[in-house]
């Protein structure tokens, strides 16, 4: 079969003292168009990608065996009609469930409650399987009213992440609103009737916060807050308690939150903190002595600090410590019930939660099974805030399947709710999992690298496939949890590899902070560093190595194909950010503005262009022999 060819349409373009040469820019055009309706999506376009995928079918066909047996054993890992943990929220408990997959069923989830004990009747208050027929592609979001009698719900149906906001009473199912409303997703219910919600410019940005009245028509909601650079999205939500209404405009690094009431009537929102650059700070209410929790880098704080300031007066010069930054002990997020504060960090490569008793400043550690790469997490959506002393817990790792818990604060009890049923069966003793260190090429860091194989498989003369699965952008680390996905290759004899380098916070945040701009490239080379590791302990060796990532973490394996081809069997990238300069020299992109503070801004900086130039995928191509390579993409992502 030939391969398909795309016509090309060379426009060049000058930056600086430089001029580069795209052949493929007429792709873009109409892009805002086309992710809201795929349908305009000119024919050459569409039948080009369609012959791409009829390619890649019948290159992979001498595959469809192994395929089908893949597919089989994933799904016999995969509980079809799984139900969650039920959440207490006031008076009802609340979960999800799926049916068993059948024809159009099995697909959504079911929402559904029962009233003060699991024992009473099921009310299902929202059926995914059956809003979801006749779609092709379906995504829902909701959110529940304050006195749980009403659902707002929003539906996106064309991947493009603008989601289509209705509200019903949930028992008569009565439709509340008079027309969809348009949203970005956020939205949520402040006092029993009003609906505030986040709305997306042209260019897909989150800026601006809007609020509904139910029964009135959406052209008389009222503007709450416009965000005016397009560097910075805007988010809303409520307090844990429904008190206050936060409005949080950020970057990456740099944040500005106001607040007030949810039940004032003409909302004058109120600033905590005057945005400043690569000044971080985020909020939690604590209603007992009516003040703010702050996570903030305040004061060169890079691994965070927890602060406390009363409500009434804000401003960032009443702020006081609660507790002192500690360099290499990451503060991942803090969440607070009635009497305590619950964080979750990092330290020496490790997760944990610490509790601490706002009573007597006293703390401790929720102690779980010590394994290699474990991956821990508490969940503030899972408590109400006087859930008395109890919060939801979960822990997974590479080898052990996820379990869920409730933890007493007080008592320090951990009561198993849910551990993952795997159909097929699982046993973690079959497994081997084990992190080891490898070094920078400068020698300034240490590089976690998280192994998982199956006993008597693992032949340490270097013959075992590895299968590297990396991000490392944004600061975003990928937690050691548990898959099934994997499990399957693992049985086969590869390695399961996972690597948080500089780039991520896997070692705090200057681990993530020197991996920027003009230092992106120390991602790149210590990802070929634990490369070198994993074959210098012969785990694997040059060759026999596939890597996966997506998104920005795409761009990684971009460089290292370009530059590393020798090390890899193949390379795996779903919706890859590869064209690095012609993304960010367009300001009309969702996110050109926005990551300029992660690569640069070369528009503006002929030294930002010329180092982004050395590495961009697109044009570091060469003529040399690659690995096998594999890409997937998403026609509407308004990202990449």
């Amino acid at each position: 079969m030939q391969t398909p060819k795309l016509e090309k349409r060379p426009k060049k373009h000058k930056f600086h003292t430089h001029e580069i040469e795209d052949d493929y820019q007429y792709l873009e055009e109409n892009w805002q168009e086309i992710v809201r309706n795929p349908k305009k999506l000119p024919k050459k376009i569409a039948d080009y990608i369609a012959a791409e995928n009829e390619y890649a079918d019948e290159y992979l066909k001498d595959t469809e065996e192994i395929q089908k047996t893949l597919w089989k054993i994933h799904r016999g890992r995969i509980k079809e009609d799984e139900t969650s943990v039920e959440i207490k929220h006031k008076d009802y408990f609340y979960y999800s469930r799926y049916r068993k997959k059948d024809k159009d069923l099995g697909h959504y989830s079911i929402a559904c409650r029962k009233y003060k004990s699991m024992s009473a009747l099921e009310e299902i208050i929202y059926d995914g399987d059956y809003e979801a027929k006749g779609e092709k592609y379906f995504s829902c979001t909701s959110a529940l009213s304050l006195n749980q009698d009403k659902l707002a719900i929003g539906t996106d149906t064309t991947g493009n992440e603008e989601y289509l906001m209705i509200a019903r009473d949930i028992k008569t199912k009565k439709i509340l609103t008079k027309q969809p409303i348009k949203t970005s997703g956020n939205f949520f219910f402040a006092k029993n009737d009003w609906l505030y919600y986040t709305v997306l410019d042209k260019e897909r940005r989150p800026f601006q916060v809007k609020r509904h009245t139910l029964g009135d028509k959406p052209s008389n909601d009222i503007t709450i807050f416009t965000e005016k650079d397009p560097s910075f999205f805007v988010s809303a939500g409520l307090s844990h308690d429904d008190r206050f209404v936060f409005i949080d405009t950020s970057q990456h690094d740099t944040d500005e939150i106001l607040f007030f009431e949810c039940d004032e009537a003409s909302p004058k929102p109120r600033l905590i903190k005057k945005r400043e650059l690569d000044f971080e700070y985020d909020v939690s209410y604590h209603p007992e002595s009516d003040s703010f929790f702050i996570l903030t880098n305040k004061d060169k704080a890079v691994d965070y600090k927890i602060m406390k300031v009363s409500t009434k007066n804000p401003e960032v010069e009443n702020w006081e410590n609660f507790l002192e930054h500690k360099p290499g002990r990451l503060i991942l997020g803090i969440m607070i019930i009635k009497g305590w504060l619950i964080r979750s960090q990092r330290e020496n490569f490790d997760e944990e939660i610490i509790v601490t008793n706002l009573n007597t400043n006293e703390e401790h550690k929720i102690e779980f099974v010590n394994e290699d790469g474990c991956s821990i997490g508490a969940s503030p959506a899972a408590v109400d805030y006087d859930s008395k002393d109890w919060i939801r817990v979960g822990f997974s790792s590479m080898k052990t399947e996820a379990r869920v818990y409730d933890y007493n604060c007080k008592t320090k009890e951990l009561v198993l709710k849910k551990k993952q049923t795997i159909p097929s069966g699982h046993d973690n003793s079959q497994y081997e999992t084990k992190k080891i260190l490898a070094k920078s090429k400068d020698g300034e860091v240490d590089l976690p690298i998280t192994l998982l194989w199956k006993k008597g498989m693992m032949k340490k003369d270097g013959s075992n496939p590895c299968i590297v699965t990396h991000y490392s952008m944004y600061g975003m680390t990928h937690s050691a949890s548990f898959s099934v996905l994997r499990l399957a290759l693992v049985d086969l004899g590869f390695v399961s590899v996972l690597v948080n380098v500089r780039g991520s916070s896997a070692g705090g945040n200057n681990y993530y902070l020197k991996a920027k701009k003009l230092n992106k490239m120390l991602t790149f080379e210590d990802l070929v560093s634990c490369f070198d590791k994993l074959i210098e302990e012969k785990y694997t060796s040059k060759g026999n190595i596939v890597i996966s990532s997506g998104s920005a973490g795409a761009m990684s394996n971009g460089f290292l194909m370009n530059n590393y081809p020798e090390y890899f069997k193949g390379v795996c990238t779903s919706v890859g950010f590869l064209t690095i300069i012609l993304t960010m020299v367009n300001p009309k992109l969702p996110l050109s503005k926005i990551e300029e503070e992660q690569w640069g801004a070369p528009l503006n900086s002929k030294t930002a262009f010329e180092y982004i130039m050395k590495y961009d995928p697109y044009y570091n191509v060469k003529k040399q022999k690659y690995p096998m390579l594999y890409f997937s993409n998403s026609l509407t992502d308004p990202r990449v």
